[in-house]
């Protein structure tokens, strides 16, 4: 439960930091509404430990502060795992009540560092509701006696 207040908090900071910032030309035609709700991003598990890795850009429509359509524009990888969860994810978020808007997501998937032999929690960055970057280390699961049993049965 901490976590959730925790991830909340963070992303009404993120969110206010973002629309404080000075508009350049590339944000003055779009227009963002202001984030109040969404859930954590995650890697997805099986892209995780397949180690792939990509970029999601999803248009998503706002209405009246709930998101009314969300359809992946472009994605880096003939996969769809990434762009599913990033759909399911952005579905997820709410903003303040307003009329209608339609603004662009970036979602980015990084596999990074070195090798774990266990996964170890992603590194998530947000600049909401524009972009959401999720970094993880690769691992390779290790089984000292896994061999050894399957030989015997």
């Amino acid at each position: 439960m901490s976590i959730r207040i925790v991830a909340a908090l963070f992303l009404l900071a993120a969110s206010a930091f973002g629309q404080s910032t000075a508009n350049t030309p590339a944000t003055e035609a779009t227009h963002y509404p202001n984030l109040i709700h969404a859930e954590l991003p995650l890697y997805p598990p099986l892209a995780w430990t397949a180690h792939i890795s990509g970029t999601v850009e999803i248009q998503v429509t706002v209405e009246k502060g709930a998101v009314v359509g969300a359809q992946v524009k472009s994605s880096s990888t003939k996969n769809q795992l990434l762009s599913l969860r990033s759909v399911e994810n952005v579905k997820t978020w709410q903003f303040q009540s307003e009329g209608r808007t339609t603004f662009l997501v970036t979602y980015v998937y990084k596999i990074e560092g070195e090798q774990t032999p266990l996964p170890e929690n992603p590194k998530i960055e947000l600049d909401l509701p524009r972009l959401v970057t999720i970094t993880a280390k690769p691992f390779k699961p290790s089984c000292s006696d896994c061999g050894a049993g399957a030989v015997g049965r």
